[in-house]
């Protein structure tokens, strides 16, 4: 038997629509919202966004809503005594009596707001602040000091000082440097609520505790090598025909070097070993003065920064001088031809009414009003 088309497809898409007849006739909890709520199973109510409950119809209020309902999700209306956005602010807050201390008297002033009139000798909004001499009197606490009353109850103030400071009225600043708090012969310097240390050659870090490496950061030049000392300094041995601290500089007279090289080489240890121990502990002097000095001046960085600081200032004076300057120039060339315009204009009218008294006023541009 021949098939019509049109019952081929009926049969192949079948299940489909028996498997959608059956979604369709899912049967919900009874009494389940019919907009709010939906089911993908039978005997359940899923809420949709903003709702809630057992058949999803209550709504959710706004988020934070104290004294309020809703209608709809996320609003707040509020009971009767409340207002707000979150219906938080009572409008008759003198009822719950805020005023303390035998402040009896509460004046509400809308919108939920009050002042309290404060019993002699009691202060703050709800006249929970006793007046005592750090209100009175003011504070009497120097460099940054809290002053201490006990709540007002204390017959005379005090203060509470921050470090690096005491005193009755923390005036006195405490020497942070007394004692020495810098090792390894480190300077102390005291500054207000703290110390700083002036550390030697060779040490570090806040208290000058920690061993630097000085010839780690090869201070030696042209070849020379470096030899730390024991007590923080170091000593450069430098390569033929340089000398100086860092080996920096060079010899001036070929014909030395050569003679100091021959010599050199007959002689493996340089002549700097039989050095006597005070021209070496004296060397060593030099050296970390030399260091301290170079240290206190201005690196490369800092003064290409500077150069190029003071090129942008100098063009933007030029800038602006040369603007003031051409705006005035223009101005004045623009008064020169209009006086040379008015001057032939007034020849030429002169000449017309010749023989005639006349007076001619001349009224330039910058004598009007803009």
């Amino acid at each position: 038997m021949d098939l019509h088309p049109s019952k081929f497809l009926w049969c192949f898409f079948c299940p489909f629509f028996a498997s959608l007849s059956l979604a369709q006739g899912t049967d919900c909890k009874p009494g389940c919202h019919p907009v709010n709520g939906f089911c993908e199973g039978s005997n359940e109510c899923r809420c949709r966004s903003g709702w809630q409950g057992p058949l999803c119809d209550q709504c959710i209020p706004f988020p934070g809503c104290l004294h309020g309902t809703c209608a709809k999700p996320w609003q707040c209306m509020c009971e009767e005594g409340w207002i707000g956005s979150r219906c938080d602010t009572d409008v008759h807050p003198c009822a719950s009596k805020p005023c303390t201390n035998n402040s009896t008297t509460c004046i509400e002033t809308g919108n939920g707001g009050y002042i309290c009139l404060c019993a002699e000798g009691y202060t703050g909004k709800s006249c929970h602040v006793k007046k005592g001499p750090c209100i009175v009197n003011g504070s009497p606490c120097q460099n940054g000091g809290t002053c201490v009353d006990d709540d007002g109850f204390a017959s005379h103030a005090s203060c509470l000082c921050l470090p690096g400071y005491t005193g009755n009225f923390c005036e006195i600043d405490i020497d942070d440097c007394e004692p020495n708090p810098c090792e390894n012969g480190g300077m102390c310097t005291d500054i207000g609520r703290g110390f700083h240390c002036h550390c030697p050659t060779g040490y570090g870090g806040a208290l000058c505790s920690n061993h630097m490496l000085v010839c780690v950061s090869n201070l030696c030049e042209n070849g020379g090598t470096c030899r730390a000392h024991p007590n923080g300094g170091f000593q450069c041995l430098c390569k033929p025909h340089f000398h100086g601290v860092t080996c920096a500089s060079a010899d001036r007279n070929r014909s030395l070097n050569g003679e100091a090289k021959h010599r050199v080489n007959h002689h493996p240890h340089p002549r700097v070993h039989h050095k006597p121990v005070h021209t070496q502990e004296r060397e060593v002097l030099t050296i970390r003065e030399t260091i301290e000095n170079r240290q206190s001046l201005l690196n490369k960085s800092q003064v290409i920064c500077f150069m190029v600081l003071g090129l942008l200032t100098c063009l933007v004076v030029l800038g602006t001088t040369g603007i003031i300057f051409f705006s005035k120039f223009e101005k004045w060339l623009a008064n020169a031809r209009y006086n040379q315009l008015v001057r032939k204009e007034r020849d030429g009218f002169l000449k017309a009414k010749k023989g005639e008294n006349l007076s001619v006023k001349i009224i330039f541009p910058d004598q009007t009003d803009e």
